[in-house]
């Protein structure tokens, strides 16, 4: 029986070993995607500047239409 549990002490340690070094490991493998990711917030924010860019000008085009008929009407 004492020999049962020296095998199974010596086998947990392992384990507990190899799980340690998988858990260790696996961070290493994590791939970095910051500059992927301050690339995607700056085409995002270009984006939506030209968004906005393009409902002022649509806007204000469509004033200026507005007050020409406008005054053409009168």
């Amino acid at each position: 029986m004492k020999n049962f549990k020296n095998i199974l002490a010596s086998k947990r340690a392992k384990a507990g070993l190899l799980l340690t070094s998988v858990l260790a490991s696996g961070s290493s493998f994590a791939a970095d995607y910051s500059a992927e990711i301050g690339a995607a917030v700056g085409d995002g924010t270009t984006n939506y500047t030209a968004v906005v860019a393009g409902v002022i000008t649509v806007a204000a085009i469509g004033f200026a239409i507005g007050m020409i008929v406008s005054k053409l009407n009168k």
